[in-house]
């Protein structure tokens, strides 16, 4: 099999990686386990951009869970596909928001038998893993990287591309909240070439069913706070038990964002048992303590103020293990 032509392995730019997409024949674009709508929108841009190329290209997430309803709502070209299809041996595999293998859930194996990897990426604690690497833990999304190799690349905006991108900024810099001047300015070019904020917000997150307002409140009201953990600054958490986690898992993922509403300059967790005995954690914070730092430690990653991990076990066993990776001191005291 003939490999993509482009830049030495190691650092590329944008026009590296767009190089790299040029020489390929087939690429598969993949995302991140469970994929926000950073992940899902750069992945399904890029791979939009390589079919408009004349280039092979689908986007798959890995499982084992299934892909949340944010893939269907930024993919209406229909370049996603289940890992089942997803193909074996493409030429260039490109990761987006993916700071470790671990992260490719079940699609992992496309690390070994792709000719060559590019991996997009903004995490604070991306591992290094792949063949070429286009990655600023100072970008404030991942679409960002992507825009900048589409321009390289020579892919014109329109209203297709602009949505998938726009989801992603939107959603990473929690509504234009961080991300600076360049989130803002890149925001206005997205909606100056057909992106329609309203429209499409609305339909990322959608209607919910009337029973969510009382597993919500269930949740909500199990929630605890520690003012003791992570060095004095407070810890709140929350569980989703498997039942509710099944039955309304696109709804839970805004839950986090209520915790950590209240939880001050301290950390909100989100512990959500995906299956049982498996657990998924979401971390928000101010930036301290760094949760990137704490997630990696716990086999995961991401940002000093977002970051999350999976782990097998059980609920109390895990809060152990992120109360000492937040503050090292055993003595807690736990308050509902």
């Amino acid at each position: 099999m003939t490999g993509p032509t482009g830049p030495v392995p190691g650092p590329v730019t944008p026009a590296g990686a767009a190089a790299l997409l040029r020489g390929a024949r087939e690429a598969l674009v993949v995302g991140h386990v469970r994929p926000d709508a950073d992940a899902a929108g750069s992945a399904i841009a890029l791979a939009t951009a390589l079919r408009r190329a004349g280039t092979r290209a689908v986007v798959s997430f890995g499982g084992p869970d299934p892909a949340p309803g944010t893939v269907a709502v930024l993919d209406p070209d229909g370049v996603t596909v289940p890992p089942a299809d997803a193909p074996r041996e493409p030429d260039l595999l490109v990761c987006c928001d993916i700071s470790s293998p671990r992260r490719l859930g079940d699609l992992a194996d496309r690390l070994d038998s792709a000719t060559a990897t590019l991996v997009i990426d903004h995490h604070a604690s991306f591992t290094g893993f792949g063949t070429y690497h286009l990655v600023d833990p100072t970008a404030p999304a991942t679409v960002l990287l992507v825009r900048a190799v589409l321009a390289e690349f020579g892919t014109p905006l329109d209203p297709v591309l602009s949505r998938t991108l726009f989801a992603g900024l939107y959603t990473d810099t929690g509504g234009f909240r961080w991300g600076g001047a360049d989130a803002l300015r890149l925001g206005a070019e997205l909606v100056d070439a057909g992106a329609e904020p309203r429209d499409l917000l609305r339909e990322l997150t959608g209607t919910r069913p009337f029973a969510w307002l009382a597993a919500q409140a269930t949740v909500l009201a199990g929630a605890r706070r520690e003012p003791d953990a992570a060095a004095g600054a407070g810890l709140v958490w929350a569980e989703v038990d498997v039942a509710t986690a099944t039955r309304f898992r696109d709804q839970t993922m805004t839950l986090i964002g209520q915790l950590l509403a209240t939880a001050g300059d301290g950390v909100a967790a989100l512990l959500t048992e995906t299956a049982p005995g498996e657990w998924s954690v979401s971390l928000r914070g101010t930036g301290t303590p760094d949760l990137s730092r704490v997630a990696t430690a716990l086999g995961g990653g991401g940002h000093p103020a977002a970051a999350g991990f999976e782990r097998a076990g059980t609920r109390d066993g895990l809060l152990t293990l992120l109360r000492a990776e937040l503050a090292p001191d055993p003595c807690h005291t736990m308050e509902p």
